[in-house]
């Protein structure tokens, strides 16, 4: 069995088929910008992503170039940023609905974002850009957590690759008060 990987030699790309034990594996996360709701941006900026290639497993891009004699080796990646964020907003909504109920975010503007109704999505969602919340380690970690009347969730995906962490700001329903002592944080 093999995998395609992209081959460029002096301007000229091919596909060449490489055996699964010699394919290079690697986790394509992107980065974000802080969520705009923190740093004071617009509503309407589109959602901009870089993205950070993590080296899972088998040989790096560099060996494979050397052993298949590319200048380029690489895999073709075409994602939209507005839907890897609006998951990382799902997920963040399902665990602050699964720790603090539904009734605080049944009018949440984050529900019309994950629906793709809302396109601000990166007024909600972005890059946290604190000190670690969540080590590197297992498969996926998050914490959820209450600040100026908003719930704060940071996660982190794939947490044993030291993937980056992601922040989505949930305002809960107006008029909703959620009382910070009884506020679980982990």
């Amino acid at each position: 069995m093999s995998l395609p990987l992209v081959l460029e030699n002096q301007g000229l790309q091919q596909i060449i088929q490489v055996p699964i034990n010699e394919f290079p594996l690697y986790l394509p996360m992107p980065i974000f910008p802080p969520p705009g709701i923190l740093v004071g941006t617009s509503l309407s900026l589109p959602l901009s992503a870089d993205v950070n290639f993590i080296h899972v497993a088998g040989p790096s891009f560099e060996e494979v170039s050397l052993r298949y004699g590319g200048c380029f080796v690489g895999s073709q990646l075409s994602f939209y940023p507005g839907y890897f964020a609006r998951t990382i907003a799902k997920i963040a909504y399902c665990a602050a609905v699964y720790t603090l109920g539904i009734a605080p975010f049944k009018g949440s503007p984050i529900r019309r974002v994950i629906l793709g109704e809302d396109l601000s999505i990166g007024h909600w969602v972005g890059a946290w850009t604190g000190d670690p919340a969540n080590e590197a380690k297992g498969l996926h970690a998050m914490q959820v957590r209450m600040e100026d009347s908003n719930v704060h969730v940071i996660l982190r995906l794939f947490a044993q690759f030291n993937t980056p962490e992601y922040h989505v700001v949930l305002q809960p329903t107006a008029g909703y008060f959620i009382q910070p002592k009884k506020f679980p944080w982990r």
